[in-house]
């Protein structure tokens, strides 16, 4: 049964600066996994701290895409959010970047054909972001006054931690959706998997009609399910458990802010447009981009964020726009 359940005692961790400005440091943050199951090269969590000197208005935890490509953008966004007074937290999810698993590629086993190794990452995600965020709190870094954003596969992590707690007054969903039945079968992101599909592997996906439409009377018993355990603890397909539109029933639609892209090809329309309806309709911003045509522009979103967490003032927004200066010292 898959299972999000950790240890809540605080880790051993190593933290050290690896970056400092005028008015912010960012740090290094590393412990071992609380997940029992993790892949070789994914047991240490790593996690990027930016902290402002002063002036806090805030604590917002960002969470990545899938594969790399798109981590460098959010980083950038940490460095000029903290610069503006916004405590900022940037794990690095495992199976990506710098957490991938031997001999494995950035971002693959989330959609893995073989389903259990799907589910564990999907577990480990969740138990990781968890575990960053109760270090968080226990070190006094998890400001009342906070915000979750996750962009595309973190978009879908941050679904399944709103079931979970309700320790995130704000999630901000970055192009997102739900439905990984459909997701598997049609997105273009997910080719690579369908080309194991078509090589044999992935049991009963291998059968395209048939899968489909298990998925789609198993998101039909979805309704019934009065709790996250009962869910978890049903005969639904496996690849259920891990989708955000299984939990989005157990998530507070007022916390939710939803941002899609008019031109996403990675994620089909009727992929979002499930994911919001799941969520109860929450407040919902459409943007004139593509799924990943966006991150260049991410000093809108970072000034939106300002807005949405209530530091908006003058002189943050001013520091947002600031050329970022490192010290050697």
């Amino acid at each position: 049964m898959i299972s999000f359940d950790f240890d809540f005692s605080m880790p051993e961790y190593t933290s050290g600066y690896i970056l400092k400005s005028k008015n912010f440091r960012v740090s290094f943050i590393k412990f071992p996994t609380q997940y029992k199951f993790a892949e070789k090269g994914t047991e240490i969590v790593e996690t990027y701290l930016f902290e402002p000197k002063k002036d806090i208005a805030g604590s917002l935890m960002i969470l990545h895409g899938l594969g790399t490509s798109n981590i460098p953008f959010l980083l950038w966004m940490g460095t000029h959010l903290a610069n503006a007074g916004v405590r900022t937290i940037v794990p690095i999810l495992p199976g990506n970047f710098t957490r991938v698993a031997n001999k494995s590629v950035s971002g693959k086993d989330y959609f893995s054909t073989d389903v259990e190794r799907a589910t564990r990452f999907w577990e480990h995600a969740v138990v990781d972001t968890l575990s960053v965020l109760n270090l968080a709190k226990n070190l006094n870094l998890w400001h009342e006054n906070n915000c979750l954003l996750g962009f595309c596969l973190g978009g879908m992590l941050s679904v399944i931690l709103n079931s979970l707690t309700d320790d995130f007054k704000k999630t901000i969903l970055m192009t997102t959706g739900g439905d990984v039945g459909t997701l598997i079968w049609y997105s273009p992101t997910l080719a690579f998997m369908r080309r194991e599909i078509k090589k044999g592997f992935g049991g009963d996906i291998i059968h395209k009609e048939e899968f489909l439409e298990r998925f789609k009377n198993d998101i039909e018993k979805l309704k019934k399910f009065e709790n996250v355990k009962q869910m978890q603890q049903s005969d639904i397909h496996p690849f259920l458990k891990i989708d955000p539109i299984a939990y989005a029933k157990f998530v507070k639609t007022e916390r939710i802010i939803f941002i899609e892209a008019l031109f996403d090809k990675a994620l089909p329309k009727s992929t979002r447009k499930m994911l919001w309806e799941m969520l109860g309709k929450p407040r919902r911003h459409v943007i004139f981009s593509g799924h990943v045509t966006w991150l260049p522009f991410q000093y809108f979103l970072a000034r939106f964020i300002l807005k949405e967490m209530d530091a908006n003032e003058f002189r943050r927004q001013a520091r947002l726009m600031e050329k970022i200066k490192f010290e050697e010292k």
